[in-house]
């Protein structure tokens, strides 16, 4: 029988959501393709119709199960929304993703991987530089606009990705009770607050 799109796309999602699975276990040295079959229940043969290597199915995972699926999908209408609307908006949903469950595994998967295996380094890295090349085009675009001063774009893209990975890495790895105790809510109202109107008194 054909492979149709949807027959695919459901084939490549079983398997990186086994592979996921399987280095949150044994770390992705320790995995092995025969693992991730095992665990989604295929024939270790059939994930090379879909992933040329193991690297392959991890960059896919850090691709797919990152934000960037949901930055390169945003409809017209979201970007041309006043900043602060847009950019509280970007912050929960971001939140949303990362702290999902499963991404959650991957942040714990990926923070030794990364500091054991520096070849893997490049598939993350990737991920955060098109985040940031997306942020900075959408913050130029705005300040051509006079919608926000004048300032080196790239710069405010970095300090505001940063902002958001910390409370990720207090909130999910460090186990800060303090930045625990603040909801998506809270942390986007402050973070933007604080980006666009400053710490000066008005």
């Amino acid at each position: 029988m054909a492979r149709t799109p949807k027959v695919v796309e459901d084939r490549r999602e079983q398997i990186l959501d086994a592979a996921m699975r399987v280095f949150a276990q044994k770390g992705f040295t320790g995995a092995t393709n025969r693992d991730i079959a095992r665990e989604a229940g295929i024939t270790p043969g059939l994930i090379y119709h879909y992933f040329e290597s193991k690297e392959a199915v991890f960059r896919a995972i850090v691709e797919a199960r990152s934000p960037l699926h949901m930055l390169r999908t945003l409809p017209t209408e979201a970007l041309a929304q006043p900043p602060e609307v847009f950019l509280r908006f970007l912050v929960r949903r971001v939140l949303s993703i990362v702290e999902d469950e499963k991404f959650v595994q991957l942040i714990h998967m990926l923070l030794p991987e990364l500091i054991h295996n520096p070849a893997l380094s490049p598939a993350g890295t990737e991920v955060l530089q098109q985040v940031v090349d997306f942020l900075s085009a959408y913050l130029a675009a705005k300040m051509e606009h006079g919608e926000l001063r004048q300032t080196d774009p790239r710069q405010v893209a970095q300090v505001f990705l940063a902002s958001v990975m910390g409370f990720v890495l207090r909130r999910q790895v460090m186990r800060d009770a303090s930045a625990r105790s603040l909801d998506h809510e809270q942390i986007a109202d402050t973070l933007i607050d604080v980006m666009l109107n400053g710490l000066l008194p008005r």
